[in-house]
């Protein structure tokens, strides 16, 4: 899975924010302990919240694995 910064309308790059190569958005939050918030492609709310990097690979990995086997 690929990974580049999030940028905002001005082109400017958001502290600890990246959007993977499928659109999922993951923010780095730090209360009080640092957690990741992965948001779908399209969507404004996250749907999932994970404690490690590779927690969030796999989280979305299953989404979309559950999103085209409903297809």
């Amino acid at each position: 899975m690929k990974w580049r910064a999030k940028r905002n309308a001005d082109d400017q790059v958001i502290a600890r924010c990246w959007v993977s190569n499928d659109g999922y958005t993951v923010a780095e939050c730090r209360l009080p302990h640092k957690r990741y918030l992965v948001t779908r492609p399209g969507v404004s709310l996250p749907f999932a919240y994970a404690d490690s990097r590779d927690e969030v690979v796999q989280v979305i990995t299953t989404d979309m694995q559950a999103s085209t086997a409903g297809n």
